[in-house]
């Protein structure tokens, strides 16, 4: 039997980390206001290993109208002079729970300097302030301002698509799937590492020393969220019928948690013909991107991504 592995390049950066992020216990179950302070707290200190921030790119702060005197915040990232016609909306990471426009401004250049494509990052309301299909209303809200000012940014409505990593993972998965009810055409999900399954409750005891994103961590995210019985909306993994879903670029390390729902989920878009590309990159946890980006594995994935962006 092989065991697990970190992949020695990321383990070398997070021996870079401040101590007290290693060995942080659990927040207590269902201790939503720890889960969001741990949380928010890695990304800032995650985001001290990063690179510079990449010149070039512009950003213009926009207002996103989702009903009543309700609207939601919104970044939209554009490159000077680039006019590619396709554009991306973004959903943050954080277990649904935390996460901010501002720790992931420098990831959205990052992906505009290199790709040229324009992406709007959404500012979703997050659980327990958000609930139930709240959150993927918010960011299917982002698609249709994106299709509503299309001809001033200079997009094709047939050439957006949906993109998230974790939490925002899974509202971009659900966000295609209402687009897809909805009429409303998408040209590509692409879901990093999603968070795709309120049922995912416990972890194997090979994986669980790897595990940055916890089964107890996960549990607490989605009890925050639950208002009424999870749906496919909610819950991408309980999709009964993924036909005529965006075709799908879904990338995941082997020692995450949610590796394995991603895994169902890409055989369920295959087994209804959704053009699918997979990769479950070795040795390397939930998030890993914010530890190393100069580390080999880093270096494959981000290529992988530019290209599908590129792409679209």
């Amino acid at each position: 039997m092989t065991d697990y592995r970190l992949d020695d390049q990321l383990a070398q950066a997070l021996a870079q980390l401040p101590p007290e992020f290693l060995s942080m216990p659990d927040p207590p179950a269902n201790d939503v206001r720890a889960l969001r302070d741990r949380i928010n707290y890695q990304y800032t200190e995650m985001g001290r290993l990063a690179p510079p921030v990449p010149a070039g790119v512009d950003r213009e702060d926009v207002s996103i109208p989702v009903g009543g005197d309700v609207s939601l915040e919104a970044r939209w990232y554009s490159k000077g002079g680039a006019r590619p016609g396709s554009a991306v909306v973004y959903a943050h990471g954080g277990g649904q729970v935390a996460g901010t426009l501002d720790h992931y401004d420098r990831r959205m250049r990052v992906y505009v300097a290199e790709t040229s494509v324009p992406i709007l990052s959404v500012g979703y309301r997050v659980a327990p302030e958000g609930k139930g299909q709240q959150l993927s209303e918010d960011v299917f809200a982002g698609v249709m301002w994106l299709l509503e000012e299309a001809d001033r940014l200079a997009v094709d409505p047939t050439r957006i698509a949906v993109m998230g990593d974790s939490g925002g993972g899974g509202l971009a998965a659900s966000a295609a799937v209402l687009a897809r009810d909805r009429g409303i055409t998408i040209a590509q999900q692409i879901l990093l590492y999603p968070m795709l399954d309120d049922r995912t409750t416990v972890a194997s005891s090979a994986l669980d020393p790897f595990l940055a994103w916890t089964a107890g961590m996960n549990a607490t995210s989605w009890n925050a969220r639950a208002d009424g019985p999870a749906s496919e909306t909610t819950s991408p993994a309980r999709l009964s019928d993924a036909r005529g879903l965006a075709a799908a670029y879904i990338e995941v390390g082997d020692l995450d948690l949610l590796r394995n729902e991603s895994l169902a989920y890409a055989q369920k878009l295959a087994a209804a013909d959704v053009p699918l590309e997979l990769h479950v990159h070795p040795g390397t946890p939930h998030a890993y991107e914010w530890l190393d980006e100069n580390a080999a594995v880093t270096q494959r994935a981000l290529a992988d991504r530019y290209r599908v962006l590129r792409s679209l």
